[in-house]
């Protein structure tokens, strides 16, 4: 692992691979550049991959003063220039990390050769907004345990816990966050709404469902890449809202099969 220090933050990252393309991955709310550990294991090492932990998670630094989400659009340009990664880029992002990743896209589109949108967070209703509040508000005052059995029997339910010890991996990590970084996230996530931006999309999409997925359902997901122009959508029927960890070798293969397409080639029509 690797820290790179930026004007007024140190961020953790790591990067892999080789290859003339460069594919970042943005984790989710809770998670961090370790999340993606199944699911770098399942990708060739033909591309070059860069992760990293977004300001407040895992271990890059944690901020004490609260943040947005236009924040982590910044650090991704920073880091990315900091690394002499010039190229478009290709992004997937999991949850809220695809709402960093759309947003970056459509405040830098120059930098950006495709998306892939995996379980896509990219907006908030009123209640949700309000579960947020009181989630971070929660677990500063009483850890992060005091939000986990709530939280995880959304993102990741007992259908879903075959494999024991990958759930018992993602909690022991969930449960090491540190609750300030955890709430500002939470509270920058709050304010996302890109809903009405998403025709302003000019790059190819990829839209990923998990099947089982309690926070962004199927339908759900569908009807995003009706929105946006040029996407494609597809469901990953053993995943929940977080794919990377729950179905790691489907979620690349569907990955790396949208990769390979011709970057002029259209979308193609939605799939199961």
């Amino acid at each position: 692992m690797n820290w790179i220090h930026l004007d007024g933050l140190t961020l953790r990252y790591e990067a892999t691979g080789k290859g003339a393309r460069t594919l970042v991955l943005l984790h989710e709310l809770g998670g961090s550049l370790d999340s993606f550990d199944a699911f770098m294991s399942a990708l060739r090492d033909d591309r070059h991959v860069l992760r990293y932990d977004l300001r407040g998670a895992g271990l890059s630094e944690k901020p004490r003063s609260s943040f947005s989400f236009g924040d982590h659009v910044g650090d991704l340009h920073r880091l990315l220039a900091a690394l002499g990664i010039a190229g478009p880029v290709d992004i997937a992002g999991v949850a809220a990390g695809a709402a960093v990743a759309v947003n970056f896209a459509l405040t830098y589109p120059d930098r950006v050769s495709s998306l892939a949108l995996c379980a896509p967070a990219l907006s908030v209703d009123a209640d949700r907004v309000h579960y947020l509040a009181r989630r971070s508000e929660l677990c500063m005052r009483s850890g992060m345990r005091a939000v986990a059995a709530e939280t995880l029997d959304r993102s990741y339910p007992p259908e879903l816990r075959r494999d024991r010890n990958a759930y018992l991996t993602y909690l022991g990590r969930f449960l090491g966050n540190d609750p300030v970084g955890y709430a500002h996230n939470n509270l920058a996530f709050a304010k996302v709404d890109l809903l009405g931006r998403l025709r302003d999309i000019p790059h190819r999409c990829l839209l990923l469902a998990g099947a089982h997925d309690l926070l962004r359902p199927e339908t759900q997901v569908a009807a995003l890449a009706g929105v946006i122009p040029h996407a494609q959508f597809a469901r990953i029927d053993e995943a929940g809202h977080l794919m990377q960890v729950q179905a790691p070798a489907e979620m690349a293969r569907r990955l790396l099969a949208f990769l390979a397409q011709p970057a002029g080639q259209p979308a193609l029509p939605c799939a199961s």
